[in-house]
């Protein structure tokens, strides 16, 4: 039996689906990738900050974990805010130099997870937020809390005693593009790395929108979730009671311990 062969017509109409298929398949791995480097940079962010919080209270001395361009803190002219980096930066570790003698003095002690990039090409760190994280809503932004735009920032170092105590911080994440204009499907491509000041947990959660603070203030409940949460899907009344129960169970259980990781929200 004699197979036909295709026609050049034919081979062209296969090659336009295939990429059609691509052009349509394509765009939605490449943002699933870069989602995974995103949550990979704010989980080797963690691993760093636990491992030197360890390190503080091994050596019985203060540290820090800050961002290239911080403002000096015992600098009184410092600034108090810097530009939105539009780079991807990587942290810096400092360690106190002589606590006795000169308590304010820091240097450089290298990370202890040696000389790997803690952030991927493509994340940037767009601000080092001191105290409780702030979810607020501001004007008609459909994300809450800080924004990632163009324009001026606030960078703290994060101080890690001898101790084991810390300081509220948050650092927050992401590899949108610094000029993008913000909408509510982009909640999960910024990520806070969050501090608690009190026990020391670290754990990452993704910016809130709109509608879900404003659910949580109708229900009681805070958006400081104490578990890692970077799901995508919206929060909502059907899981809003699951996710209020895990950070219950969590954050009742963190002065227990001070290793940082919550549960997956993934």
């Amino acid at each position: 039996m004699i197979r036909r062969a295709f026609t050049l017509l034919e081979a062209l109409l296969v090659i336009l689906m295939l990429g059609l298929i691509a052009a349509l398949v394509f765009p939605d791995l490449g943002r699933e990738l870069g989602r995974r480097s995103l949550t990979e940079s704010a989980d080797r962010l963690r691993s760093l900050i636990v491992m030197t919080h360890a390190r503080a209270i091994q050596e019985g001395v203060s540290y820090r974990i800050q961002f290239p361009g911080t403002p000096d803190p015992n600098d009184p002219k410092a600034r108090k805010e810097i530009d939105t980096p539009i780079e991807t930066y990587q942290p810096q570790v400092l360690k106190q130099w002589n606590p006795l003698r000169y308590p304010d003095e820091y240097v450089d002690a290298g990370s202890p997870l040696g000389g790997a990039s803690i952030l991927q090409p493509g994340t940037r760190c767009v601000a080092v937020l001191s105290g409780r994280p702030d979810f607020s809503i501001t004007g008609s932004s459909p994300i809450a809390g800080p924004q990632i735009g163009e324009g001026i920032t606030s960078f703290v170092p994060l101080a890690l005693n001898p101790d084991g105590t810390a300081e509220w911080v948050t650092f927050v994440l992401t590899d949108l593009p610094y000029d993008i204009q913000l909408e509510s499907e982009h909640a999960p491509y910024i990520l806070n790395v969050i501090v608690d000041g009190r026990t020391g947990q670290v754990w990452v959660q993704r910016a809130l929108r709109r509608e879900e603070v404003q659910l949580m203030e109708e229900k009681g409940a805070s958006p400081i979730l104490h578990i890692d949460y970077t799901r995508g899907d919206e929060i909502t009344e059907d899981n809003l009671l699951e996710i209020h129960m895990r950070s219950v169970g969590v954050s009742g259980g963190a002065a227990g311990s001070r290793s940082g990781g919550g549960a997956q929200g993934q």
